[in-house]
């Protein structure tokens, strides 16, 4: 990398609202028709539950569980893995164990059972849920810019079991659509860290907001009852890399180094079309291999659609020491799509060109006009485990919780390690740990609480590479950051969620501020409706 002329001022072009990507189609227009159709949808099945519901119809005061299995004529995936759909989700399902219908101060969902209606369609296959989560967050000191600014989160998923609903055996219809709203990008990535401090920024995209956008449509099917396969476009931040408690920012943490591993954004967009296959040969690991197109994004549907590829495998091991439940991954991914190369990552520069050089190497910026150099493909290897420590529950109340995707009462420890070569990744090491406690004290059941720590070690040529373009002004360190929040259920159905995160060395911050840390208080309003 040579650079023409002298460094007089280092100056990084804010992040633009919405890049523009080549092959990226914005689809509004084809959004409105789609939210249009499922809203249609979800009125008419309502409509026909309160119309045909028979007297015969279990319902929650007849007497038979009905949250349990339905008895159906084809298999039901929802029957025999009750922890599917809250995985699928990543939060509460109704019509899955643990719903509560009663009164507005136990109910799960803030709407209840829609006069029986709902009730009706969860034994018929049809699962709607729907899920806001509005954040306020405050950077006190530190970190790009100081000042408040609110993040709006919606998530609407809809389920159809092809066994319950009568269509055909062991099939499952996933459809998510999301949406981010409120304050700008150049309002809300304020801290400057490697990746959000807040989870919520991540989806439906960085940069995909005020709209409203499919970020997941897939089919499941079994094939055989150890063999399944996944195919459509899957939400890559969900469905990946799950830890057993803990990873949910609809819940509990805010920041995103706790619910999924940092490697995730450079390695592949949020949303991608892909085909996944499942394997559970014996009951205690699940293998897991899949082939995503890294082009895909929650605004188009096919983009140059599989000119490379995305690679990953995963080994999921659940067990119990002691009697008590733990968890835990063994993942790799790689990818043919091409990635900057730290270790020599532009041509000759002009010096009007190196701020922009120093944004594209902060992920900021659009390298659009500059002489890059990149390597042909990239890997990653990662890592996770949970494990309960202690539960307040009895074994079987325990056993019954975890078959079914329920969170248990108690306290429980989570972590995550991960390793990429330091010449195409960011960030080239990192760790986490978190200490997760809830329902402990018997008249607040639902309410948990929780602290972390998390460690990234920082690419040794990219340190040299911003070193070297400004001038050796900025010396960058290794980011690390701590967060403790708690999570008050004012109902089942709707919590208050302050948390306090303070961020040592943030990459984008150190470069473009000179600031060595971060100071930021953030509370969710999280509604499951």
């Amino acid at each position: 990398m040579r650079i023409a002329g002298q460094q007089r001022r280092l100056r990084v072009p804010d992040p633009p609202e919405a890049p523009a990507k080549s092959g990226c189609i914005r689809i509004r227009s084809a959004v409105t028709p789609v939210a249009r159709f499922i809203i249609e949808a979800i009125v008419s099945a309502v409509l026909i539950a309160w119309g045909t519901k028979s007297a015969n119809a279990q319902t929650p005061g007849s007497g038979t569980e009905p949250w349990g299995p339905i008895p159906t004529k084809n298999a039901s995936l929802v029957n025999g893995a009750p922890s599917l759909l809250p995985y699928l989700n990543n939060g509460s399902v109704f019509g899955m164990p643990g719903t509560d219908i009663g009164d507005f101060w136990h109910r799960t969902q803030l709407t209840g059972d829609w006069g029986g209606g709902r009730t009706y369609l969860a034994r018929h296959g049809f699962f709607f849920d729907l899920y806001s989560i509005s954040a306020y967050q405050d950077v006190t000191t530190g970190g790009l810019k100081t000042g408040g600014s609110f993040i709006q989160n919606s998530q609407l998923s809809i389920n159809v079991d092809t066994g319950r609903a009568g269509l055909w055996p062991a099939g499952l219809f996933h459809v998510t659509l999301e949406s981010r709203s409120g304050s700008s990008t150049q309002n809300t990535f304020t801290v400057g860290s490697a990746v959000p401090q807040y989870y919520g920024l991540s989806l439906p995209g960085p940069f995909l907001t005020d709209d409203v956008l499919p970020t997941e449509y897939f089919l499941i099917q079994s094939l055989s009852p150890k063999f399944s396969l996944v195919l459509g476009k899957i939400n890559i931040l969900n469905t990946f890399d799950q830890t057993l408690f803990g990873d949910s920012y609809k819940y509990y943490f805010a920041n995103f180094n706790f619910n999924k591993t940092p490697q995730a954004p450079n390695l592949a967009n949020p949303t991608a079309l892909g085909a996944v296959a499942l394997w559970t040969p014996t009951h205690w690991v699940t293998l897991i291999g899949d082939v995503l197109d890294p082009n895909s994004q929650a605004n188009n549907f096919a983009a140059h659609a599989f000119d490379k590829v995305d690679i990953y495998a995963a080994s999921v091991f659940s067990y119990k020491v002691g009697g008590l439940p733990g968890q835990a991954w063994a993942e790799g991914t790689w990818t043919n799509k091409p990635k900057i190369d730290f270790g020599s990552p532009f041509g000759s520069l002009s010096a009007g060109e190196i701020p922009q050089a120093v944004g594209v190497l902060l992920g900021s910026t659009s390298p659009k006009g500059l002489p890059i150099n990149f390597k042909p493909n990239s890997w990653a290897t990662i890592g996770n485990f949970s494990q309960y420590f202690w539960v307040r529950e009895d074994s079987a109340m325990t056993a019954q919780k975890w078959r079914s995707g329920q969170p248990l009462r108690g306290v429980g420890v989570f972590g995550r390690a991960g390793y990429a070569p330091q010449e195409t990744n960011p960030i080239t090491r990192d760790a986490s740990i978190a200490l997760l406690a809830r329902g402990l004290f018997g008249r607040r059941q639902d309410d948990s609480f929780g602290a972390g720590f998390y460690y990234n070690r920082i690419s040794r040529p990219l340190k040299n590479d911003l070193a070297q373009l400004t001038g050796g002004q900025r010396a960058v360190k290794d980011e690390k950051g701590t967060e403790v929040f708690y999570d008050f259920a004012i109902t089942p159905a709707i919590r208050l969620i302050p948390s306090y995160q303070h961020i040592w060395n943030p990459l984008t911050a150190e470069v473009v501020k000179n600031h060595r840390g971060a100071d930021v208080f953030n509370v969710r309003l999280s509604t499951t409706w």
